[in-house]
């Protein structure tokens, strides 16, 4: 046999043998800031988390930031493999998986926490106690796009679900007495609060939290897994980066790249 036809068949036999170049697992997020679960701005500890779980497998996250509605029917119409930030709503167990402990959702697995406050103007009546609203006279205001929120806002049967405001927006709306209560992400209205005198001085947060709920790196059910047991994998090291006895120091670094609003 030639030398040529011998550097040839070790080519081809080092080809057969090289690791396969690892595939882009897309997942859509908020394009809004959702600290600690996703940010457009930092790398939030969940996406943290996602990053390395897939890169455990030799393949690459990538992350694509939608207004929210269009990240839940992407991953619907299979246009992303998973999404990351997602509450197991009851609306999406139809095309989304989650991490499960038997026939429980697994919270040892999820990214982080989803936590959703009630603010009013200082010395109002209006109220949250927790299960329900009390001495309303104008609308409850929230942010429409966050199905978790509104499938709680439809069982209560108040807010409108057509609207879509920014929790400034919803600052901004109670000082003018436009409404009684105001739905938001508890770290963005405590620190638009924080950081705007006007908001200080005349709002205040219920003590009851409106909506606490773990959130997951979901993947759509239809997923064509590359290996069996790939999805689940991905979930077993999400757990075991979180239960390291770093985590907290990594979460806290990753966070502290944030850069707070300044007071006003």
């Amino acid at each position: 046999m030639s030398r040529i036809c011998l550097f040839a068949v070790a080519l081809f036999v080092a080809l057969l043998s090289a690791p396969a170049p690892g595939r882009d697992i897309r997942f859509c997020m908020t394009e809004r800031e959702f600290l600690p679960i996703a940010s457009t701005l930092i790398e939030a500890p969940g996406q943290y988390l996602v990053r390395l779980a897939v890169q455990s497998l030799g393949d690459r996250a990538v992350f694509v930031p939608l207004p929210w509605r269009r990240c839940v029917e992407g991953l619907r119409h299979g246009d992303y493999d998973g999404a990351v930030g997602m509450a197991a709503a009851e609306s999406f167990l139809s095309f989304m998986r989650f991490p499960m402990l038997g026939e429980q959702l697994d919270d040892t697995k999820a990214l982080g926490g989803l936590l959703y406050v009630a603010a009013r103007l200082k010395g109002a009546r209006a109220d949250w106690d927790g299960e329900r609203f009390l001495y309303l006279r104008k609308p409850v205001i929230y942010n429409a796009p966050s199905l978790l929120v509104a499938d709680k806002m439809r069982r209560l049967d108040v807010g409108n679900a057509n609207t879509s405001l920014s929790e400034e927006q919803m600052l901004t709306m109670l000082v003018a007495g436009r409404a009684d209560i105001a739905v938001g992400r508890k770290n963005v209205t405590e620190e638009l609060i924080a950081a705007d005198s006007s908001f200080r001085e005349r709002i205040e947060i219920l003590p009851a939290p409106f909506v606490a709920a773990p959130s997951y790196l979901a993947f759509r059910k239809a997923f064509p897994e590359p290996s069996p047991g790939y999805v689940q994998r991905i979930w077993d090291e999400i757990g075991r980066l979180k239960s390291a006895p770093d985590w907290a120091e990594t979460e806290r670094r990753l966070l502290a790249a944030h850069k707070p609003l300044k007071p006003s």
